[in-house]
């Protein structure tokens, strides 16, 4: 009897044992949020563009610490109603004009680049908590590399940072990793950011966010309010119609023609400073006071540039600052069936934390001192969990930047919207191509879906369906303004590690 009662003792231990390993690598039928990330096994809730969570998650152990492997394998088609000449990513501030050669020519493509690969390093030294995370795509582009025969991406990286964490609330974050004014989900975690969900690689018209090297101080108060600081990269853009003579400390000036190749910014693409001065200054707190996540967000920048001596004048300094405040808000209806995001930026001179790439500041044209820009944005969304394996979501965003216009020591434009530009001239389509303008405005809205194919120790296969409406409008001028808008269609594949 009692060699009995201890088989079957030992057969109920074996059936737990099995119950608690299926439940181990059993995937979460609950939401599949549309969020492009992927989330540490600390975040409370999976997000669809996570690619485990605590529960899901493959682990190997070496030399004492944890490496979690991670990302997705996607495969994307989309169409645009007029060319871009694009990947992933949409060209907001260069949507085609009306009347032009790429509005009168669509564009068709196939990419795999928006692929992610992830690593996380976990240990521990004593009661702290140590991390290190990897992340990286295939939106990079050697000089090289082109659709023509090869296709030959190459990697970029996304996020690379470490961090500790002190059970007294305090963590410390160093390294590349997303904006601290980016909304998070939760509390102020790295691999929290709310992340609009749709395929476009520049997210949705204004969504608050850059990936940038930064220090992060971080203090939690009993998993109800969050506070922390940044110091981060402080990379600008600027856009003027008149830039006077001798100007140092941008990425065209002579005193950066050695360095050039360095910076973010391209020929023909943008341009932005190049001896920087100082961090940008952030700080947020997070609130979650028992339905909902709210956060309130500031921004301090300084922006520098100089008139270099010659034989017959004196040289100076420009040094100005620009600033943003900002807001973010989750909020869950029906049992987490519907959630509301809402999110915004208001300031002058942060143009480089808006999807749509606006300039940070304008030149004057007399001093050359950098001038920020008034700009305001707003996003928001919805997503809805029809059912454990299919998401609904919509998005709609607005971003606005300010006339600074000056008149240039000739009478011409100067500074940003001037409305001495003169737009008579753009009534063709030759001319339409060579047609500039500083944009004032570029909204956008968005619906689609991502429904989950398959879900299972072996990983997940979601499919996902995307159309948006963007468009922008320009300053007003000598003549009538243009304006353009495109059309954007995406389907994916996407295979998550598991």
């Amino acid at each position: 009897m009692r060699s009995q009662m201890a088989k079957m003792q030992n057969r109920i231990t074996e059936l737990e044992e099995a119950k608690g390993s299926t439940a181990v690598t059993k995937p979460n039928p609950d939401s599949i949020l549309p969020q492009s990330q992927i989330r540490s096994a600390q975040a409370v809730r999976p997000q669809r563009d996570e690619a485990k969570n605590a529960e899901e998650a493959t682990s190997f152990r070496y030399k004492g610490i944890t490496l979690t492997p991670g990302g997705f394998l996607e495969s994307t088609i989309l169409v645009r109603t007029r060319n871009e000449t694009a990947d992933m990513a949409n060209s907001y501030t260069t949507i085609p004009l009306n009347g032009s050669s790429n509005a009168n020519l669509s564009e068709f493509r196939g990419t795999v680049r928006n692929s992610e690969l992830s690593l996380m390093i976990q240990g521990s030294l004593g009661s702290t908590n140590l991390k290190g995370y990897v992340e990286t795509d295939f939106l990079g582009a050697a000089p090289t590399a082109n659709y023509l025969e090869s296709s030959s991406w190459t990697p970029r990286l996304r996020q690379m940072w470490v961090q500790f964490d002190r059970p007294s609330g305090w963590t410390i974050t160093l390294g590349q990793m997303w904006s601290l004014l980016t909304t998070n989900r939760q509390g102020i975690a790295n691999l929290t950011e709310l992340r609009p969900g749709g395929e476009d690689g520049n997210y949705v018209v204004g969504f608050t966010w850059t990936r940038e090297k930064a220090v992060r101080v971080t203090r939690n108060f009993h998993d109800k309010v969050w506070a922390a600081l940044a110091l981060e990269d402080p990379e600008s853009t600027y856009s003027a119609a008149f830039v006077p003579s001798n100007v140092m400390g941008l990425n065209t000036s002579a005193n950066a023609a050695s360095g050039v190749n360095l910076l973010p910014f391209l020929a023909n693409y943008s341009n932005g400073q190049a001896t920087t001065l100082a961090p940008d200054l952030l700080a947020k707190v997070a609130f979650e006071p028992g339905w909902g996540h709210f956060e309130i967000k500031a921004l301090g920048r300084f922006f520098r540039d100089r008139i270099a001596s010659t034989a017959t004048t004196k040289g100076h300094t420009n040094v100005t600052e620009g600033y943003g405040v900002g807001f973010g808000a989750l909020m869950p209806f029906g049992n987490k069936k519907l959630e509301v995001s809402l999110e915004g930026l208001l300031g002058q001179g942060i143009g480089r934390y808006g999807s749509s790439g606006l300039p940070d500041v304008t030149l004057d044209p007399a001093t050359g001192a950098m001038r920020p820009l008034r700009q305001a944005w707003i996003m928001g969304g919805i997503i809805y969990h029809r059912t454990s394996r299919l998401d609904l979501y919509a998005y709609g965003g607005d971003e606005y930047i300010g006339r600074y216009a000056f008149v240039s020591p000739t009478g011409t434009a100067a500074g940003y919207g001037s409305s001495l530009v003169d737009y008579t001239s753009c009534t063709n389509e030759v001319a339409l191509d060579a047609c500039n303008g500083a944009n004032r405005n570029i909204y956008e809205g968005t619906v689609g879906y991502w429904y989950r194919l398959y879900g299972g120790e072996h990983g997940r296969i979601e499919q996902g369906n995307q159309i948006l409406y963007m468009h922008r409008n320009l300053w007003s001028g000598i003549g009538g303004a243009p304006r353009g808008g495109d059309i954007v269609v995406y389907s994916t594949l996407r295979f998550y590690l598991p």
